[in-house]
């Protein structure tokens, strides 16, 4: 079996260890993995190279992908789709081990099958928003990530009382990760894309919570209505110093965590046992806290954070 791992997308962490994990059983049963550089535009070129476990297992504990990866939407042209099959025809390619988002799964699978290549898909994205999922790869990695950030955080805000303190993760469109990183850290507010706020609101209950504790943390996703804005906004309306801690990408390349190490050694047995015994390719996914593979398309969704969870935390008394 010669199997093409493919990363396309953002990079995520845990990556480096679910194709460490793959690589070692594979070639340990005899079986060649190729790696694409530069995701399917890397394909398309034929930057292929061939996976050792050995030459794997420094990136094992690290964040990103040692695989460069593409956002650049190739396979949307037609040419382009036929020089990536002919690619897989020359390097003689049994198989794919995809990882990617929501929309990477969602679309490429199905494009992969109809030219009689099967693959296995892996929900990768920080942002946790692959439907049919409920984890997904590098989320909690990121999480991890915002806390340390946070806890540097509330140490001044305890050294140097009367502050407000306004920390953005990444997330995009999705506010899962902020939701989850405001619940774990006991944030007095969060502010995501899907929920409206008002900001005499906002306002007043971040006057209330540097009042009663001395200092206020809210988390912001970066998608949400203000959040370029939001730090200057917010010390106008208060009259209160706010500190502007903001992630970015660096949220994305942190170190994997032991539940994403766990995750993604899970996804990498499950995905190398389908493609070995030539079942039906589709995703790897979290239900019910078991991986299982979804044969079918992803569900035609988007996925929403908790509701309950977003009122529980800005409702709180404070």
């Amino acid at each position: 079996m010669r199997t093409a791992v493919v990363v396309s997308g953002g990079d995520a962490p845990g990556i480096n260890a679910l194709v460490a994990n793959f690589v070692r059983m594979a070639t340990g049963d005899g079986h060649e993995i190729l790696g694409a550089e530069g995701g399917f535009p890397g394909l398309m070129d034929g930057q292929m190279v061939t996976l050792d476990y050995r030459r794997l297992i420094p990136w094992v504990g690290q964040g990103g992908s040692m695989l460069p990866s593409s956002r650049d939407p190739v396979l949307k042209d037609t040419e382009a789709q036929q020089r990536i099959r002919e690619v897989l025809k020359q390097w003689k390619v049994d198989n794919i081990l995809l990882f990617g988002g929501n929309g990477t799964l969602r679309h490429i699978p199905p494009l992969l099958q109809e030219w009689g290549i099967s693959s296995i898909g892996i929900p990768t994205t920080i942002d946790n928003d692959v439907p049919g999922s409920e984890r997904s790869l590098g989320f909690d990695s990121a999480c991890n990530f915002a806390y340390h950030a946070i806890g540097g955080a509330l140490a001044t805000a305890h050294a140097l009382v009367g502050r407000i303190f306004l920390v953005e993760t990444l997330g995009g469109v999705c506010g899962n990760l902020a939701l989850a990183v405001a619940h774990g850290a006991g944030a007095h507010s969060v502010l995501l894309p899907e929920y409206a706020y008002a900001d005499d609101w906002l306002a007043e209950r971040t006057r209330k919570a540097v009042e009663q504790f001395g200092h206020a943390l809210i988390v912001i996703c970066e998608g949400a209505r203000g959040a370029r804005t939001l730090a200057d906004d917010l010390a106008k309306l208060t009259g209160i110093r706010v500190r502007d801690v903001r992630l970015g990408h660096a949220q994305r390349g942190g170190v994997p965590s032991h539940v994403d190490r766990v995750l993604a050694a899970d996804f990498a047995y499950a995905a190398y046992t389908h493609l070995k015994d030539g079942l039906p390719g589709g995703a790897l996914v979290v239900q019910g806290g078991e991986v299982r593979l979804l044969t079918g398309l992803l569900p035609q969704q988007t996925v929403i954070p908790d509701k309950a969870l977003y009122d529980r935390i800005n409702g709180s008394i404070i």
